[in-house]
């Protein structure tokens, strides 16, 4: 099961014949931003830079996976206008069982013998999660970390296959994405409170990052839904 979040990109490569289900949802009917306690699935199914979009899904799931599905397709096939009282809990039953499955199956990963590398990765990510609004250099977290530069570079590319800049930008775009979408703050200022004091190269940094403007990005998905009501 793969899950992506609004403007990722993504391709299936095979030489087989493949067949699968889509779900898609528009914030405006189930925001994950404004509901993060309900499912759970904010940072474990979508935009987690750290871990790649899907899970493997065994029998078991796959039944509670079908079960799901075909009661959300009945309820589509008879849902009237503005009439989602049944779509959004089976929409949610289905990001709870996902995320729930995802948060196992990393339980039940096998755990890396070198006992510094994932001590190092756990701080990583804790210090870009503390800094990533002020510090954008590599460097800066390498400092941080009291490890050389070239050193976590070699980790990271080895266990995310990913630049550490990858990671510090992702996370910074994650944010951005949520500022633009939840509130109804000028670009400037959302860019200033990531640490750019420059909006035009926050801009340039953020259309080379997703393929869009900011504004643009505000303006696709939705603006200030986090301040209705």
């Amino acid at each position: 099961m793969f899950s992506f979040a609004p403007y990722q990109p993504f391709m299936f490569s095979t030489d087989k014949k493949i067949s699968g289900i889509a779900i898609q949802f528009h914030s405006d009917f189930y925001c994950i931003h404004r509901n993060p306690k309900e499912t759970n699935c904010d940072t474990v199914l979508f935009n987690n830079i750290y871990q790649p979009p899907f899970i493997k899904v065994d029998k078991e799931s796959e039944e509670s996976f079908s079960l799901i599905l075909e009661k959300l397709k009945s309820e589509l096939k008879n849902v009237s206008e503005n009439d989602y009282e049944l779509l959004v809990p089976y929409l949610k039953i289905f990001l709870v069982t996902a995320s729930r499955i995802k948060s196992q199956s990393k339980k039940n990963e096998p755990k890396i013998t070198d006992s510094k590398t994932p001590y190092i990765l756990r701080s990583l990510k804790n210090v870009i999660e503390e800094n990533f609004k002020e510090k954008h250099s590599a460097s800066d977290y390498a400092t941080l970390l009291n490890i050389s530069p070239n050193a976590l570079a070699k980790i990271v590319k080895t266990h995310f296959n990913k630049t550490l800049t990858d990671l510090i930008t992702e996370r910074i775009i994650v944010e951005a994405k949520r500022e633009l979408y939840m509130t109804s703050k000028p670009i400037k200022e959302i860019a200033f409170s990531l640490g750019y004091n420059d909006e035009f190269y926050f801009s340039r940094m953020f259309k080379s990052n997703t393929d869009i403007s900011p504004q643009t990005y505000r303006d696709t998905v939705g603006f200030a839904k986090a301040e209705l009501n």
